[in-house]
């Protein structure tokens, strides 16, 4: 069940049958006892420009990066970047209730203290992110709504995203975008030009190598994907 509002600080749960979505009552429960590390609603209000502070709380010491994921699916390349990573802070960011919840209850398993799973519309993060907070983002594979043409208008990379993305980068902070839809892809890149520097030789994180099941799925067909990374250059 995803969630459409916009506001970042509406409880979408709170009009919600628990007993419809059985990740519902996972998601509620695991943020009010605290037995997964998952956030929504009015709980991210006071968190904008202390993201580190929430993760000093289970971290040996405040991290100094902080990366996110827009549309963190299952948390597949999230928990690998965050294991590989243990002083980096790790935010995934998805809609539904069931992807939130798989996130949050593969960081609590594995133990990964540096991951938190969020709640929340992909165009409300300047809300909840400070300008310059983050030092990098990633968008894997993103619903590149292609069935019909009308549909497009609902992609999330527009120029008004990711002129808010750009915020709450911090200068030099990487953006890595991932695709298999060579349209979506080509009408991504002249409005991040205008905004990214493209890097050509990727260092850190986007140097690594990250593959999510769309992507190896895409391979295995013998299918094309699309990949960039951008520098914040502000």
């Amino acid at each position: 069940m995803p969630i459409r509002i916009e506001d970042p600080f509406h409880d979408p749960t709170q009009n919600l049958n628990t007993d419809v979505n059985p990740f519902l009552s996972k998601m509620r429960e695991g943020m009010e006892n605290g037995s997964l590390p998952v956030l929504y609603g009015p709980r991210l209000k006071p968190l904008q420009g202390a993201w580190r502070s929430e993760f000093a709380n289970t971290m040996a010491k405040p991290p100094e990066d902080l990366v996110l994921e827009v549309g963190s699916h299952k948390g597949e390349v999230l928990k690998k970047m965050a294991a590989n990573h243990p002083d980096t802070g790790f935010v995934g960011v998805d809609i539904t209730f069931k992807r939130v919840v798989t996130l949050a209850e593969k960081a609590q398993t594995l133990g990964l203290h540096n991951l938190r799973s969020l709640l929340c519309n992909g165009r409300a993060l300047e809300q909840v992110f400070e300008e310059s907070e983050l030092s990098g983002a990633l968008i894997f594979f993103p619903d590149p709504w292609a069935k019909k043409k009308r549909q497009q208008k609902n992609r999330l990379i527009n120029h008004e995203f990711l002129l808010g993305l750009k915020k709450i980068l911090k200068p030099g902070a990487f953006l890595w975008f991932k695709t298999d839809h060579k349209p979506y892809f080509d009408q991504v890149l002249p409005i991040a030009a205008d905004l990214f520097a493209i890097e050509p030789a990727p260092q850190g994180i986007p140097s690594e190598i990250y593959t999510s099941r769309f992507e190896r799925h895409f391979t295995e067909q013998g299918l094309p994907t699309y990949e960039i990374c951008w520098r914040n250059s502000k």
